[in-house]
């Protein structure tokens, strides 16, 4: 068992003792806990990953990864219907951006990021390649989770109204990750993190024109995360403090200030992976708790879609700054980034999920209609709260001059509201049919698999 007491870890900078215990955890450190949700979160990722496989924008990059990359890796796609396998950065860089299509991976509160969608697919990939086993794998996701989460945090809010921070945060993730998996020393960690850093970038601009960049974010995260703890290993020196140096990512990329604790703060002794959440609905994490609550109010006071004459959510400032960048939503994943069309959604169909959002949606007047009767409103008190919580409260006025009101302080999938097994099996099988597959034999096999992954040899086959 790796020695990762605070007395060990205790000299250095916050980054340094971040490397150090990326480099020493074992799987014998874990809790039982940690490593139960580290499987459920994967089964949780290869379902969003199977699911978002037909989508333009993975599309253009599995083309792009057949003609850059090698043909002959042992790095396989989730998408087994493309019959080559890989590098990993290229397998990793296909199923980043797969995964992160529909809208239904995991998100982390305090850091406001999407650590499934970047840590499992580079895991994965570099895992087959190196014949890492079952145990290998959950400890290098249990450390991909805790450095990106944290680097998140340490980042902050204020930096989250600039930068999609599951991309800057999440590179790093992915390099600590991956540098676990290659069995780097603390120093070639740290390099690794460096070089991840120097690279963090992703911008919000494409919630505004519809486009694909939230893809790009997640495959090259992936992508250059392994790129930076491959490197690390074979030489190439990245910056020692990467994260509060005095050209660094807290001095550059954030506007307001910083959470310099939540880098190494209770290192060992509290994990990340616990802290996430499951998305239920398949639409921006932002809208889930108006959503959860309009669904409560309506069953509660026997509120039906068409009694509805306005409602008003009020939520935090980062929900308002990013819902509100997408407008009218012109494509299914844009009308996700409307409150008003995912709560019109809600209301008419009693749920938000995948099959909840199509073409013909889109065209749907009453869903338009409804969307009109929809406004955001900053509520300060729970803008205080996030993003510790996520919290959400919806005003419903009834065509009859009626008032409602309803509060949630935390959504369904929440740590504290976690899905069942059950729930996350059954929500894998939906994903998996979206994205085409038949066998729902096979689909169960896998799943059966990821939850007895401490027992595999290798992670090689988790393919659709």
């Amino acid at each position: 068992m790796a020695d990762t007491t605070p007395s060990r870890l205790s000299g250095g900078t916050r980054t340094e003792r971040l490397a150090s215990w990326a480099a020493n955890l074992e799987f014998e450190d874990l809790p039982e806990d940690v490593i139960q949700k580290t499987k459920d979160f994967f089964v949780d990722w290869l379902g969003c990953t199977v699911a978002g496989r037909h989508h333009p924008a993975v599309s253009a990059i599995v083309r792009f990864a057949s003609q850059m990359g090698p043909s002959s890796g042992k790095s396989e796609l989730v998408d087994g219907s493309l019959k080559f396998t890989t590098s990993p950065a290229f397998a990793s860089l296909v199923n980043g951006a797969s995964s992160h299509v529909v809208e239904q991976d995991d998100l982390h509160n305090r850091s406001i990021i999407h650590p499934a969608t970047v840590i499992y697919p580079a895991a994965l990939a570099v895992a087959q390649e190196v014949d890492a086993t079952g145990e290998d794998f959950i400890v290098a996701c249990v450390v991909g989770y805790e450095v990106g989460c944290r680097v998140g945090e340490y980042l902050g809010k204020s930096h989250y109204e600039r930068f999609h921070s599951t991309a800057t945060g999440g590179v790093i993730g992915v390099a600590a990750c991956t540098a676990r998996l290659l069995k780097l020393d603390a120093d070639q960690t740290l390099s690794a993190i460096g070089t991840a850093g120097t690279q963090a970038a992703g911008l919000w601009q494409f919630l505004m024109d519809a486009t694909h960049s939230k893809q790009v974010h997640t495959g090259k995260a992936c992508f250059d995360g392994i790129f930076a703890a491959y490197t690390a290993r074979d030489g190439l020196l990245g910056t020692r403090d990467i994260l509060e140096g005095p050209r660094a990512m807290g001095v550059a990329l954030v506007p307001g200030t910083t959470n310099p604790e939540a880098i190494d703060r209770d290192l060992g002794t509290s994990y990340e992976v616990l802290r996430s959440s499951f998305k239920w609905h398949a639409s921006c994490r932002h809208t889930h708790p108006s959503a959860d609550a309009l669904l409560n109010l309506m069953k509660k006071n026997g509120v039906g879609f068409h009694d509805i004459e306005s409602v008003t959510s009020r939520t935090y400032q980062a929900a308002i700054n990013v819902l509100g960048m997408t407008g009218r939503g012109e494509t299914v994943h844009q009308s996700k980034f409307s409150m008003g069309f995912v709560l019109a959604v809600t209301a008419k169909k009693g749920q938000a999920m995948i099959t909840d959002f199509t073409e013909d949606d889109l065209e749907d007047s009453s869903l338009r209609k409804f969307q009109q009767r929809v406004k955001m409103e900053l509520d300060p008190e729970i803008d205080r709260a996030f993003p510790e919580k996520w919290q959400g409260t919806v005003i419903v006025t009834t065509h009859s001059g009626k008032t409602y009101t309803e509060s949630v302080q935390f959504a369904k999938g929440d740590p504290e509201l976690p899905l069942t097994r059950d729930e996350i099996k059954r929500k894998a099988h939906t994903l998996a049919q979206f994205g085409g597959v038949t066998d729902t034999k096979k689909v169960d096999q896998l799943i059966e698999r990821a939850w007895n992954l401490e027992k595999e040899k290798n992670v090689n086959g988790f393919v659709f």
